[in-house]
């Protein structure tokens, strides 16, 4: 599909400036789905289509939990940190906690 049959297809919807919006806030696929009424699978095509290559918002949206997780850790203490992120999210935690001793933010 091109853009300009996305548009006309799509334009009640938003078109391409609305998947373009939701590709920016990293929402999911089934939620794009969901708003212009298709499957994931159609999702997945019209990136491959418009944008040349697949579609996984989750490596960059995992990068801004850890940089958000980073940040509180600038202004809280390490036990804060622990209290705040150990039990809800291991893996980003883990990841998190070390960046920050590399980063000198924590000491040993």
């Amino acid at each position: 599909m091109n853009i300009k049959l996305f548009n006309e297809t799509y334009k009640e919807k938003g078109g391409v400036a609305k998947l373009n919006e939701m590709k920016a806030l990293l929402l999911t696929s089934e939620f794009i789905a969901d708003h212009f009424g298709v499957s994931k699978e159609r999702v997945k095509q019209w990136f491959n289509e418009i944008w040349k290559e697949p579609y996984d918002p989750r490596p960059t949206r995992k990068q801004l939990i850890i940089e958000s997780m980073i940040d509180f850790a600038k202004a809280n203490t390490e036990s804060e940190f622990h209290h705040a992120f150990r039990y809800h999210n291991e893996d980003y935690f883990t990841f998190a906690l070390a960046e920050a001793f590399q980063r000198g933010i924590y000491k040993k």
